[in-house]
């Protein structure tokens, strides 16, 4: 199903009108619009407004509403600006798929003087993003890859998984398959950016609580790329999405970082590429990594170890990162290692048309005006908070891209495993502090010292 206006309205969705939306509630009887928002853990948040009027439904859309700033900021909003309007950005309209005759806005904040809140994790993401745009010429983008357990009362049955052995399993094997591809679903019918839904290694056969057995079968939702600012957004709504389709099935969700000692951990890995005039610019025209690419990948090293404090924010993230569980230990980049921090996946360099080498009596030819290269960073995990999380990688992208000579040669420095104690990834949330606070320098100006403070403070009190 199309939930998404754009898809409904058939026209792109930042040329979306209020006119528009007020047309469509009344054509299809929307009862509830739904302003969205994220909170400071850019968690999903709402509240519910009851279509009073025509006249109403203007106003709403254009005024906003208030909400307390001090109660979703707790700590980090500016003292005597406890208030905040959250406005509705028309482009984000979706039908909800969970509650009938609404229609869901995702919204930003602004200040008591009207204009952006600096403070909100969208907000910092996107300005870091524009940033790098007006000095570069050059746009960031991001896909993410979403991994979960979903977790049900054990299941008996002749068909049954083994241990570390369920990727890209299916059915009768898999017993949770229709849940996630419901998750699928509904994503792409919100953003239009989900790649694939697919079952992961992880199983887990054993789990037992309050005097019952479980079951857990690991997942993932891997998306397209899309600008970085909307590549987060999509991943606080999967996160939301997961946790509704997953109740009404009657079935936990878990996206702990380890869920079991000996079992496949749950990452949050993000893809990352540079475009140029809407063009991929990670490859040169000989098809070497691209200096550009090269400077990024540098840029992102040594940035590596400190962005844990916000990529993995649980005690159970470091014992995710372990060696020989393709999780980085290591900072270093690699075409194709599963165990470096970077990874230079395949990427269709000449022109996606494979179906012709295995389809021999195929007489139609492909050639994609698209180029596919991305760079993966594989350490973070779905503890972390993934909004702060792009604005540091944005942060090292910039400061890559402004330092390009340098950085750019830098890269083959980093092109293999180091025994250098600067070189590894913390091993603990305590090791995570001292790097993020040793790497302070790096992050002035893109967070401010109460974010820094409360992303200390986070990982201080991990559990």
């Amino acid at each position: 199903m199309k939930y998404s206006l754009a898809s409904q309205l058939g026209k792109a969705a930042p040329e979306i009108q209020r006119s528009d939306i007020v047309a469509f509630i009344r054509q299809n009887e929307i009862k509830t619009l739904c302003f969205q928002y994220l909170d400071l853990e850019s968690e999903i948040r709402e509240i519910l407004i009851p279509i009073n009027s025509t006249e109403y439904a203007h106003r709403i859309l254009a005024s906003g509403e208030r909400i307390d700033g001090s109660s979703i900021f707790k700590g980090i909003i500016p003292s005597g600006e406890s208030d905040l309007y959250i406005v509705p950005l028309y482009q984000t309209a979706y039908m909800n798929p969970f509650m009938e005759n609404t229609l869901n806005i995702v919204c930003n904040f602004l200040n008591r003087d009207e204009k952006l809140a600096a403070f909100t994790p969208a907000n910092i993401l996107k300005n870091e993003a524009k940033d790098i745009l007006n000095k570069h010429g050059l746009e960031l983008w991001a896909l993410g890859e979403l991994e979960f357990y979903l977790l049900g009362e054990e299941q008996f049955s002749d068909f049954v998984l083994e241990k570390q052995k369920g990727y890209h399993r299916s059915t009768p094997y898999t017993k949770y398959r229709d849940i996630a591809s419901e998750i699928g679903q509904i994503m792409a019918g919100i953003t239009g950016a989900v790649k694939y839904v697919h079952a992961e290694v992880g199983y887990i056969s054993d789990l037992e609580k309050n005097g019952k057995k479980y079951h857990a079968e690991q997942y993932e939702v891997e998306f397209l790329p899309e600008p970085i600012s909307n590549a987060a957004l999509t991943v606080s709504l999967t996160k939301w999405v997961t946790e509704n389709v997953a109740a009404q099935y009657g079935v936990n969700v878990s996206f702990t970082p380890k869920l079991m000692e000996g079992h496949a951990g749950t990452g949050l890995h993000f893809h990352l590429e540079l475009l140029r005039d809407s063009n991929n610019i990670m490859r040169d025209k000989s098809g070497e990594i691209s200096k550009e690419a090269r400077a990024m990948i540098a840029s992102l090293c040594e940035y590596g170890p400190s962005l844990t404090a916000v990529g993995n924010r649980s005690k159970a993230s470091y014992e995710r990162l372990v060696p020989n569980q393709e999780s980085p230990t290591s900072v270093y980049w690699n075409e194709l290692d599963r165990n470096a921090l970077l990874r230079i996946p395949l990427a269709w360099k000449n022109g996606e048309d494979l179906a012709s080498v295995i389809n021999e009596n195929n007489r139609e030819s492909y050639h994609s005006p698209y180029h596919r290269q991305t760079v993966e960073l594989r350490s973070a995990d779905t503890s972390g908070h993934h909004y702060f999380l792009l604005a540091g990688i944005a942060r090292a992208v910039n400061h890559g891209l402004s330092n390009i000579e340098r950085y750019s040669k830098m890269a083959a420095d980093y092109g293999k495993p180091s025994k250098d104690p600067q070189r590894q990834l913390p091993a603990s949330c305590d090791l995570s502090v001292k790097k993020f606070r040793d790497s302070a320098s790096l992050y002035k100006g893109l967070f401010s010292d109460k974010i820094m403070d409360y992303i200390v403070t986070t990982l201080e009190n991990a559990e």
